[in-house]
């Protein structure tokens, strides 16, 4: 498998866009891998998880065929994690399109896409006629759940993020190789971790939001601090989910966290964890 990093930014982006602060000052001036876009992924040629408000960047900058893309996985339905009104531009008119892909994601995913201006007026009792109007097909998603695409095995896991929603983590398989991606989530329920403890992966993506932020190096609700997602790899190894040693990236920074490329560099070094980037590429 092979998996780029499309976007490695919490909501904001970094910079902010009309953030003042030491880290948004800096990335303006200095540009390089402290320019972090909203957090997505491209799993090998035909699959998108999470389609946010830097998706055309994001497919223009690092060469993505969004034609040849079949699914597109959703974590939750946050907009910087899903955009409606870019997909609505499958709609005849704006795009010419033949091919179908999927949507997978949680009821609240799918709801959220009729909020989009060209969808206005549909309900979600007509939402096979939207599907229909953009050439995609919905896929519904609950934690726990196991479901195959293809070649492709998707585990929802149950992430700890929007109490309003079912937001999910995911582990993603495919020629006998697995990564789990956990972006958006705090310390998983007891219940989701003894749910993970029956999976093996061969990597992880972990993400670290609060970053560096003083006083959140070890918070873990909602969202993870940069030692809160040591532990959390910790974790992982502890219950057997992830091998000792096994590649592990942190993701998905906001910039309240001052997360620097340089500074996240040095706090992470010698943990065996790397740090996450625009277009950086994990093959396992």
């Amino acid at each position: 498998m092979r998996i780029q990093i499309l976007g490695s930014a919490a909501a904001e982006a970094v910079p902010a866009l009309w953030c003042e602060c030491e880290c948004c000052e800096y990335a303006r001036k200095h540009g390089g891998k402290d320019i972090r876009r909203r957090c997505s992924y491209w799993v090998d040629d035909d699959t998108l998880v999470d389609f946010g408000p830097d998706a055309n960047w994001q497919s223009v900058e690092f060469g993505i065929d969004l034609t040849r893309i079949k699914r597109v996985i959703f974590t939750h339905s946050h907009e910087d994690h899903l955009d409606p009104v870019e997909l609505s531009w499958r709609a005849q008119y704006f795009s010419r399109v033949t091919k179908m892909i999927k949507l997978f994601g949680s009821r609240r995913v799918h709801e959220r896409m009729l909020s989009a201006p060209l969808l206005n007026g549909f309900t979600f009792d007509r939402y096979n006629e939207v599907a229909e109007k953009l050439h995609f097909e919905p896929v519904e998603l609950t934690p726990g759940s196991e479901t195959r695409d293809g070649d492709l095995e998707i585990i929802a896991v149950p992430a700890v993020h929007d109490p309003k929603e079912d937001c999910l983590n995911y582990i993603l398989r495919r020629g006998g190789r697995s990564i789990l991606i956990a972006n958006d989530t705090g310390w998983w329920s007891e219940a989701g971790w003894d749910f993970v403890s029956r999976y093996r992966v061969d990597a992880a993506i972990i993400e670290a939001t609060f970053a560096l932020s003083e006083g959140n190096l070890d918070y873990d609700h909602g969202h993870l601090g940069a030692h809160a997602a040591i532990r959390f790899r910790d974790e992982l190894v502890r219950r057997g989910t992830l091998p000792a040693g096994a590649k592990v990236v942190v993701n998905h920074f906001s910039h309240n966290g001052n997360p620097l490329h340089h500074k996240m560099e040095a706090y992470f070094a010698g943990s065996g964890i790397e740090v996450g980037y625009d277009g950086k590429v994990i093959e396992i």
